[in-house]
Protein backbone atom coordinates (compact mmCIF):
# COMPACT_ATOMS: atom_id res chain seq x y z
CA UNK A 1 0.00 0.00 0.00
CA UNK A 2 1.46 3.28 -1.01
CA UNK A 3 1.98 6.11 1.65
CA UNK A 4 2.96 9.00 -0.41
CA UNK A 5 0.90 11.70 -0.31
CA UNK A 6 -0.51 13.39 -3.32
CA UNK A 7 -0.49 16.86 -2.42
CA UNK A 8 3.41 16.38 -2.82
CA UNK A 9 3.22 15.49 -6.51
CA UNK A 10 1.66 18.94 -7.75
CA UNK A 11 4.53 20.71 -5.53
CA UNK A 12 7.35 19.07 -6.91
CA UNK A 13 5.43 19.18 -10.38
CA UNK A 14 5.63 23.23 -9.68
CA UNK A 15 9.25 23.57 -8.21
CA UNK A 16 10.39 21.23 -11.97
CA UNK A 17 8.52 23.79 -14.05
CA UNK A 18 10.38 26.62 -11.95
CA UNK A 19 13.54 25.22 -12.68
CA UNK A 20 12.66 24.69 -16.26
CA UNK A 21 11.68 28.39 -16.57
CA UNK A 22 15.05 29.60 -15.29
CA UNK A 23 16.70 27.55 -17.59
CA UNK A 24 15.48 28.60 -19.86
CA UNK A 25 15.88 32.26 -19.37
CA UNK A 26 19.31 32.10 -18.19
CA UNK A 27 20.23 30.27 -21.58
CA UNK A 28 18.19 32.52 -23.83
CA UNK A 29 20.04 35.49 -22.13
CA UNK A 30 23.15 34.15 -22.50
CA UNK A 31 22.42 32.93 -26.70
CA UNK A 32 21.15 36.42 -27.10
CA UNK A 33 24.36 38.28 -25.86
CA UNK A 34 26.79 35.86 -27.78
CA UNK A 35 24.65 35.40 -31.16
CA UNK A 36 23.00 38.28 -31.30
CA UNK A 37 18.99 37.83 -30.93
CA UNK A 38 18.66 37.19 -34.68
CA UNK A 39 20.90 34.44 -34.90
CA UNK A 40 19.27 32.67 -31.84
CA UNK A 41 16.36 30.41 -32.50
CA UNK A 42 14.18 28.87 -30.39
CA UNK A 43 15.53 25.39 -31.20
CA UNK A 44 18.69 26.74 -29.79
CA UNK A 45 17.82 27.63 -26.72
CA UNK A 46 16.03 24.75 -26.23
CA UNK A 47 18.84 22.47 -27.25
CA UNK A 48 20.97 24.09 -24.35
CA UNK A 49 18.26 23.10 -21.90
CA UNK A 50 17.80 19.72 -23.42
CA UNK A 51 14.45 20.02 -24.25
CA UNK A 52 12.09 19.81 -27.19
CA UNK A 53 10.98 23.62 -28.74
CA UNK A 54 7.56 21.96 -28.50
CA UNK A 55 8.33 21.89 -24.62
CA UNK A 56 9.81 25.23 -24.58
CA UNK A 57 6.72 26.79 -25.61
CA UNK A 58 4.82 25.84 -23.14
CA UNK A 59 6.67 28.28 -21.32
CA UNK A 60 7.13 30.89 -23.80
CA UNK A 61 5.20 31.26 -26.64
CA UNK A 62 7.34 33.87 -28.96
CA UNK A 63 11.27 34.42 -28.96
CA UNK A 64 10.17 38.16 -28.14
CA UNK A 65 8.79 36.60 -25.11
CA UNK A 66 11.64 35.04 -23.67
CA UNK A 67 13.79 38.08 -24.36
CA UNK A 68 11.99 40.07 -21.80
CA UNK A 69 11.22 37.59 -19.59
CA UNK A 70 13.83 39.35 -16.56
CA UNK A 71 12.02 42.41 -16.85
CA UNK A 72 8.50 40.42 -16.52
CA UNK A 73 9.83 38.67 -13.81
CA UNK A 74 11.37 41.57 -11.86
CA UNK A 75 7.61 43.30 -12.81
CA UNK A 76 5.26 40.56 -10.94
CA UNK A 77 8.25 41.01 -7.85
CA UNK A 78 7.39 44.34 -7.86
CA UNK A 79 3.65 44.83 -8.57
CA UNK A 80 3.24 42.08 -5.70
CA UNK A 81 5.47 44.81 -3.25
CA UNK A 82 3.64 47.77 -3.94
CA UNK A 83 0.03 46.34 -4.33
CA UNK A 84 0.07 44.47 -0.97
CA UNK A 85 -2.29 45.61 0.72
CA UNK A 86 -0.82 44.52 3.67
CA UNK A 87 2.57 46.58 3.59
CA UNK A 88 3.53 48.87 6.25
CA UNK A 89 5.07 51.32 4.15
CA UNK A 90 4.23 53.74 2.09
CA UNK A 91 4.89 53.50 -1.73
CA UNK A 92 8.04 55.92 -2.26
CA UNK A 93 9.51 53.71 1.03
CA UNK A 94 8.93 50.38 -0.58
CA UNK A 95 10.22 51.34 -4.15
CA UNK A 96 13.66 52.68 -2.32
CA UNK A 97 14.18 49.41 -0.54
CA UNK A 98 13.57 47.36 -3.91
CA UNK A 99 15.73 49.39 -5.66
CA UNK A 100 18.75 49.80 -2.90
CA UNK A 101 18.32 45.66 -2.41
CA UNK A 102 18.40 45.37 -5.87
CA UNK A 103 21.31 47.72 -6.49
CA UNK A 104 22.86 45.48 -3.51
CA UNK A 105 22.63 42.25 -5.01
CA UNK A 106 23.92 43.82 -8.80
CA UNK A 107 27.49 45.13 -7.03
CA UNK A 108 27.74 42.54 -4.16
CA UNK A 109 26.54 39.42 -5.34
CA UNK A 110 25.14 37.02 -2.79
CA UNK A 111 24.72 34.31 -5.54
CA UNK A 112 26.58 33.07 -8.83
CA UNK A 113 23.70 33.59 -10.91
CA UNK A 114 23.70 37.31 -10.20
CA UNK A 115 26.75 38.01 -12.00
CA UNK A 116 25.77 35.90 -14.97
CA UNK A 117 22.89 38.12 -14.79
CA UNK A 118 24.37 41.56 -14.69
CA UNK A 119 26.83 40.23 -17.70
CA UNK A 120 23.97 39.29 -19.77
CA UNK A 121 22.55 42.68 -18.58
CA UNK A 122 25.15 44.67 -19.97
CA UNK A 123 25.20 43.38 -24.02
CA UNK A 124 21.44 44.28 -23.65
CA UNK A 125 20.65 46.96 -24.53
CA UNK A 126 23.26 46.28 -28.00
CA UNK A 127 21.08 43.56 -28.97
CA UNK A 128 17.49 44.40 -28.11
CA UNK A 129 17.70 48.00 -29.52
CA UNK A 130 18.00 46.53 -32.84
CA UNK A 131 14.81 44.70 -32.98
CA UNK A 132 11.26 46.65 -33.39
CA UNK A 133 9.09 44.45 -31.85
CA UNK A 134 11.57 44.12 -28.66
CA UNK A 135 11.72 47.73 -28.51
CA UNK A 136 7.83 48.12 -28.81
CA UNK A 137 7.45 45.25 -26.35
CA UNK A 138 9.60 46.99 -23.84
CA UNK A 139 8.22 50.36 -23.52
CA UNK A 140 5.12 48.21 -22.71
CA UNK A 141 6.66 46.47 -19.56
CA UNK A 142 7.96 50.05 -18.60
CA UNK A 143 4.68 51.90 -19.44
CA UNK A 144 2.71 48.83 -17.32
CA UNK A 145 5.32 49.47 -14.26
CA UNK A 146 4.54 53.00 -14.35
CA UNK A 147 1.12 52.12 -14.20
CA UNK A 148 1.96 50.26 -11.08
CA UNK A 149 3.75 52.84 -9.51
CA UNK A 150 1.27 55.71 -10.19
CA UNK A 151 -1.45 53.52 -8.90
CA UNK A 152 -0.07 52.72 -5.60
CA UNK A 153 1.01 56.40 -4.77
CA UNK A 154 -2.05 57.83 -5.49
CA UNK A 155 -3.98 54.90 -3.15
CA UNK A 156 -1.19 56.70 -0.61
CA UNK A 157 -2.18 59.88 -1.12
CA UNK A 158 -5.75 58.76 -1.19
CA UNK A 159 -6.77 60.75 -4.71
CA UNK A 160 -8.27 59.07 -8.00
CA UNK A 161 -5.97 56.42 -9.62
CA UNK A 162 -5.28 58.84 -12.90
CA UNK A 163 -3.97 61.22 -10.29
CA UNK A 164 -1.39 63.56 -12.60
CA UNK A 165 0.82 64.33 -10.12
CA UNK A 166 1.02 60.41 -9.21
CA UNK A 167 1.46 59.52 -12.71
CA UNK A 168 4.55 62.19 -13.22
CA UNK A 169 6.22 60.66 -9.95
CA UNK A 170 5.65 57.23 -11.16
CA UNK A 171 7.40 58.11 -14.57
CA UNK A 172 10.17 59.77 -12.66
CA UNK A 173 10.88 56.92 -10.80
CA UNK A 174 10.63 54.24 -14.01
CA UNK A 175 12.91 56.52 -16.02
CA UNK A 176 14.98 57.48 -12.97
CA UNK A 177 16.03 53.64 -12.52
CA UNK A 178 16.58 52.45 -15.74
CA UNK A 179 18.98 55.83 -16.82
CA UNK A 180 21.19 55.02 -13.92
CA UNK A 181 21.04 50.96 -14.58
CA UNK A 182 22.59 51.91 -18.20
CA UNK A 183 24.66 54.43 -16.90
CA UNK A 184 26.20 51.55 -14.30
CA UNK A 185 26.74 49.26 -17.30
CA UNK A 186 27.51 51.59 -19.62
CA UNK A 187 30.50 52.02 -17.22
CA UNK A 188 31.03 48.73 -17.04
CA UNK A 189 29.75 48.05 -13.36
CA UNK A 190 33.04 49.59 -12.69
CA UNK A 191 31.85 52.23 -10.03
CA UNK A 192 30.30 52.05 -6.42
CA UNK A 193 28.10 54.57 -7.11
CA UNK A 194 25.04 52.38 -8.41
CA UNK A 195 23.28 51.75 -4.92
CA UNK A 196 23.89 55.97 -3.87
CA UNK A 197 22.23 57.36 -7.35
CA UNK A 198 19.59 54.91 -7.30
CA UNK A 199 18.55 56.09 -3.95
CA UNK A 200 19.14 59.70 -4.93
CA UNK A 201 16.31 59.35 -7.68
CA UNK A 202 14.11 58.32 -4.84
CA UNK A 203 15.06 61.11 -2.76
CA UNK A 204 14.42 63.76 -5.55
CA UNK A 205 11.17 62.12 -6.23
CA UNK A 206 10.43 62.54 -2.20
CA UNK A 207 11.19 66.07 -1.91
CA UNK A 208 8.33 66.20 -5.33
CA UNK A 209 6.03 64.82 -3.74
CA UNK A 210 6.54 66.84 -0.16
CA UNK A 211 6.31 69.96 -2.68
CA UNK A 212 2.74 69.05 -3.91
CA UNK A 213 1.57 68.18 -0.03
CA UNK A 214 2.93 71.19 0.70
Amino acid sequence: MSHSNPQAVPSLRERKKAKTRAALIEASQRLFATRGYSGTTLEHISAEVDITTQTLLRYFDSKAQLALAPLAVHLGEIEHFLLDQNRSVDTLSAWRLYVQLEAEEATNPSESATATYVANLRAYDAWVDKDPLLVARLSGVERELQEILATALARDAGVEPDDLHSTLVAALLVAGRRAIWDRWLARNCDTDSLVEDQLAVVDYAVGSRRFRDN
